[in-house]
């Protein structure tokens, strides 16, 4: 990945905290270590009763950090930022926190949300309200910020990024191939992506493959399940190495994103600059990186979404490159200047 020249130069120690798997958090710690000195913390704590021990276990470990430290930066608020943020800023250090949507959803009937349960909220809630600078990653998280804690933090909408680059379309010749990325490890998040949708496509185009790709642990046995009668559908588990993802998107003709919820829609924009038509459900933030171009379709209007498809495996060289441009407006210098000129001004 290339590197950074932001203007500013003043380098801080930082605890950087966030689920290490994520693209969009090894991004952000690909800008940070360009002006700063980061210590680095998975905040992955696991399911069942270990996750408690495990929350515990990172507490201890994010506060002993950051006694050395500058600066906290989290990617999401959560049960463990409550705490920390507070102690943190009773020392006299800077809290950062990147809003990525989780923290304002609520999904009650998929457990999704941190509004869905109580104390997470209170913890989510107060720390977005503790911390120095929010960095809400789309317009539409940052609406929802607003109404759903109105005294919260001074905040500055930053979009998640892409290292355009890598993503480029090579210009190749699509194959007839329906896509779509997600590295959820959980049933209810396999719903919340509306996965099942995705293949009920697939049976009505049989002419098409189409191909689930990143899933783990329990989403991956549910799409394996799902897609075993489907001769043209295939669910590849994940995580893919970084190539991998790359051919995936370069092949791809389409990607469809039909989710009752996002926050941004990264695997939109990586695909966009793949030269993939994007197909997506009405959600603000998706429509927000697709802007007028590709086809915005309701989940219930299966037949709108299959004429998309068709149209998509077809579109002429003009319309990908276009599709690609737009996407390019997400490049990851965009957010590297951003980033590190909001952190400079917050100091």
């Amino acid at each position: 990945m290339r590197a950074f020249s932001p203007a500013v130069k003043t380098r801080m120690k930082i605890t950087f905290v966030g689920p290490l798997i994520s693209t969009f958090v090894k991004n952000d710690i690909t800008i940070l270590r360009q002006e700063h000195e980061l210590d680095i913390i998975d905040s992955a704590i696991g399911r069942g009763w270990r996750a408690g021990v495990n929350l515990v276990v990172l507490q201890l470990r994010i506060a002993a950090s950051m006694l050395s430290r500058d600066a906290l930066y989290f990617w999401f608020a959560d049960y463990h930022t409550l705490c920390t943020s507070i102690i943190a800023r009773m020392l006299g250090k800077k809290v950062f926190v990147v809003v990525g949507g989780f923290e304002i959803e609520n999904l009650p009937d998929l457990g999704v949300g941190a509004r869905t349960r109580r104390w997470r909220w209170f913890a989510v809630k107060h720390t977005l309200q503790f911390a120095t600078h929010l960095f809400p990653v789309s317009n539409d998280t940052q609406h929802e910020v607003d109404i759903q804690i109105p005294h919260h933090s001074k905040s500055t909408v930053i979009y998640n990024a892409v290292d355009t680059a890598r993503f480029k379309y090579d210009g190749r010749e699509k194959k007839q191939i329906a896509l779509t990325v997600s590295q959820a490890d959980a049933v209810a998040d396999y719903e919340l992506k509306q996965m099942g949708l995705f293949l009920e496509l697939a049976r009505e185009m049989p002419e098409c493959e189409f191909r689930i790709v990143g899933l783990r642990g329990a989403a991956q046995e549910k799409a394996l399940a799902d897609a075993s009668e489907i001769p043209n559908a295939v669910a590849i588990e994940g995580p893919l190495p970084p190539m991998g993802l790359v051919e995936e998107f370069q092949n791809a003709a389409a990607y469809c994103q039909f989710s009752l919820v996002e926050s941004f829609g990264l695997a939109v924009a990586e695909a966009m600059n793949s030269g993939c038509v994007p197909i997506v459900a009405p959600v603000p933030a998706l429509q927000e990186v697709v802007g007028n171009l590709g086809y915005t379709k309701e989940r219930a209007d299966k037949q709108g979404l299959l004429d998309a498809l068709r149209s998509s495996m077809s579109a002429p060289l003009e319309e990908r490159l276009k599709i690609m441009r737009l996407g390019a407006r997400f490049d990851i210098s965009v957010r590297a200047h951003k980033l590190l000129e909001s952190i400079q001004t917050a100091l």
